[in-house]
């Protein structure tokens, strides 16, 4: 099998074989590593940050059990994301086309646009900013949240600050 020269089967140097499987093995732990979800270990969530969310159309009624001091909970996990400490109202734009072909940004009659600034506790790390343990939040996300009056979906988080912000 080995030849007097260390060639396997007359043709292949064990020393050859040695390093090609070294890179494959090399290769196959780079893939690896890159390709798995990367985990975030919270060892203290006490972070506290403001997280300023973005609710557009929603009727009047909706906008009127919003209040400041309510928990909001994201809706798949019933976690709490933070408490409400301000609320901004104006009246929902939409844009639609005229017979002209232009376009026009007009006001919605009876839906609302609301930014609601909650006060969060979480973590703040390298890689952002984290929620109950390893939920991660980064502006322009989605997320639908409810609170013990009110239902917000397609909720989008506008900005992140450590710092109180005014809306």
């Amino acid at each position: 099998m080995i030849d007097n020269k260390g060639r396997l089967w007359g043709k292949l140097s064990l020393i050859d074989i040695c390093i090609v499987l070294a890179i494959l093995v090399i290769g196959v732990g780079f893939a690896w590593r890159q390709a798995a979800p990367r985990m975030v270990t919270v060892f203290n969530p006490t972070d506290e940050f403001y997280i300023t969310i973005e609710s557009n159309r929603l009727r009047g009624v909706n906008v009127d059990a919003i209040g400041v001091g309510d928990l909001l909970f994201r809706l798949h996990s019933h976690q709490p994301m933070g408490r409400i400490v301000d609320i901004s109202i104006s009246p929902a734009m939409e844009v639609i086309r005229r017979s002209d072909g232009t376009a026009a940004r007009v006001e919605m009659e009876g839906r609302y646009r609301v930014l609601i600034l909650l006060e969060a506790v979480g973590s703040i790390t390298h890689d952002g900013f984290f929620v109950n343990g390893n939920d991660h939040i980064a502006p322009g996300s989605e997320m639908i949240l409810v609170s013990n009056r009110v239902y917000l979906p397609v909720t989008l988080v506008y900005s992140l600050d450590q710092e109180r912000p005014e809306i």
